[in-house]
């Protein structure tokens, strides 16, 4: 129980923290990492988000709807697959770009202060671990389920 609770205390103050510090981008916790990814990777296509953030695609298609909308991102049709559109930045998003990159930076650096460098390195390495062994779980669930609804 003791993981599910940091992890849980840990996102909802990341989210407490993050919503605060992206107002006035006009943003929140859930928006933010879009933007930096399209400014990363310009033309990306919308359904890697799935699998670089683990959402659901309906969560993605509200986010990017909210974010063209807001003047972050434009969408332009993808030349190599005309069912998808490519994504990029607005002048709008490269210019949000570095003080939301700063902004995680500096959160981040401030809640594992209390780490040595080799503890941060191990840490993120346990995180990730534990994070995809919840996205393997939850798949094998999922599998399962529609399994026994098929029989």
């Amino acid at each position: 129980m003791k993981l599910i609770k940091w992890i849980s205390v840990t996102d909802r103050y990341n989210k407490i923290h993050l919503d605060r510090m992206l107002a006035p981008f006009g943003l929140n916790s859930s928006q933010h990492m879009y933007v930096m990814r399209i400014c990363e990777v310009p033309g990306i296509t919308q359904d890697k988000f799935n699998t670089l953030f683990y959402i659901n695609p309906s969560n993605i298609t509200r986010s990017v709807a909210a974010l063209e909308k807001m003047g972050y991102l434009e969408r332009r049709p993808n030349e190599k697959d005309k069912r998808t559109c490519c994504l990029y930045p607005t002048e709008k998003a490269k210019a949000a770009y570095q003080p939301l990159r700063q902004i995680c930076e500096d959160w981040n650096q401030r809640i594992t202060s209390g780490l040595t460098e080799e503890e941060r390195v191990q840490f993120m390495r346990l995180l990730e671990k534990v994070g995809e062994a919840a996205v393997e779980q939850n798949r094998l669930e999922l599998e399962a389920m529609n399994r026994e609804r098929e029989e």
